[in-house]
């Protein structure tokens, strides 16, 4: 191998190597080395610095690798950088795990992807920041990272951030830097918030905080969002105060210890709305009239719906375990519904306009777990091609 001078790709991935052999250096043109999966590599030696027009080194699965060399620095065209899923299983019988990143990793000016996700990462280190052409940083599934350096604040051409399931990152996280990020993932984690106004973050496209356990609140300024499209928030069981959310928004999925709402017919490109499991949700405001999707279960004290006869896009209603929901107004002009669960809806007593729903579908009015035991006879169901009762 080592008088492979030309050699552009190295591919040993999956095999049964231990260690990459010093030699290695001599692959002068080598741009690509792959040993993802490669479960009894240990060891990467110092020499892969002299790697120089290396542009992706993939060591993702590589389960037994127990550090990195601090000469990985020296990889100046390097631009994709692969460790997810570099931990060893419980079951191992290995003592380490590359629980550290050498902080040389700064240098790797040209760096446009990080992957650490699934690893055994305990720490990032502060150089981080000095990644100047970041683009997508993944630390997802990573259980032992606690915190973020203040550092990363400094990527400012980070496009996508995913630290789902890092069950112990917690605090405030740092964002004010981030001008670029498009896509911020934060699901399942002790986060309590943000240390900066959201209103320079104008590329924001999707925020996913779902089952952020310790977040109450959001900053006003999340108003001032121009691009937000996606912003998810159910499963966040202590979260308070639903703050004005911009217009620009499709998607909203909320979890929200209120008795109401805040306005929401604003949102005029809005197209799927899912409110679940608001324990103190009373009352719901007037919807966007441009609304496709509707999802609303698990509201034990909601009462009413308001009026839905304007929602004539509306192709999907679920009501589901809506235990205390009485009447659905305007269920006879949704002309373009196919699809409608009330199961579970114990106080339910008609479905008036049935019948004029000519594009309905499936209906689920289950009787399991109090069901819709006071429905009576529902005019129309004989038009339904599908009904669970």
């Amino acid at each position: 191998m080592g008088n492979l001078e030309q050699l552009l790709e190295l591919n040993i991935r999956q095999t049964a190597i231990e260690e990459i052999p010093p030699w290695i250096d001599s692959l002068k043109k080598l741009e690509m080395l792959n040993a993802r999966g490669c479960e009894s590599l240990v060891k990467i030696p110092d020499s892969i610095s002299h790697l120089v027009n290396l542009s992706t080194l993939d060591l993702s699965y590589c389960i037994r690798l127990c550090r990195l060399p601090e000469s990985i620095g020296s990889l100046m065209k390097l631009q994709r950088l692969l460790l997810n899923g570099v931990k060893n299983p419980k079951s191992s019988q290995f003592d380490h795990a590359l629980c550290n990143i050498p902080n040389s990793i700064g240098k790797l000016e040209w760096l446009i992807e990080l992957n650490l996700s699934n690893s055994s990462i305990l720490e990032l280190p502060e150089s981080i920041g000095d990644l100047k052409n970041l683009k997508i940083l993944n630390i997802a599934y990573n259980e032992g990272l606690s915190s973020l350096p203040s550092t990363i604040s400094k990527l400012g051409n980070l496009e996508e951030f995913d630290a789902t399931e890092c069950e112990t990152l917690g605090g405030e996280i740092p964002i004010e830097g981030l001008s670029s990020l498009k896509i911020l993932r934060l699901s399942s984690t002790c986060i309590s918030g943000f240390l900066d106004a959201f209103d320079k973050l104008s590329h924001l496209e999707t925020l996913d905080l779902y089952d952020c356990q310790m977040l109450q609140s959001l900053p006003q300024t999340i108003s001032k969002l121009p691009s937000l499209q996606h912003l998810k928030l159910t499963s966040c069981d202590n979260f308070r105060s639903l703050p004005e959310l911009p217009t620009c928004l499709t998607v909203l999925e909320i979890t929200c210890q209120h008795h109401t709402l805040p306005q929401l017919s604003h949102l005029i490109h809005l197209k799927g709305l899912t409110i679940v499991d608001c324990q103190w949700l009373e009352s719901m405001p007037e919807l966007p009239l441009g609304l496709v999707e509707l999802h609303v279960h698990g509201c034990d004290e909601l009462t009413e719906l308001p009026n839905l006869s304007s929602l004539k896009f509306l192709s999907e209603l679920d009501l589901s375990s809506s235990s205390e929901l009485i009447e659905i107004k305007g269920l006879g002009a949704l002309k373009s519904l196919a699809k409608l669960n009330v199961s579970g809806c114990s106080k339910l007593s008609n479905l008036e306009g049935l019948e004029h729903l000519e594009s309905l579908r499936f209906l689920c009015m289950s009787m399991f777990s109090g069901g819709c035991s006071k429905l009576g006879d529902v005019r129309g169901l004989e038009k339904v091609p599908v009904v669970f009762k």
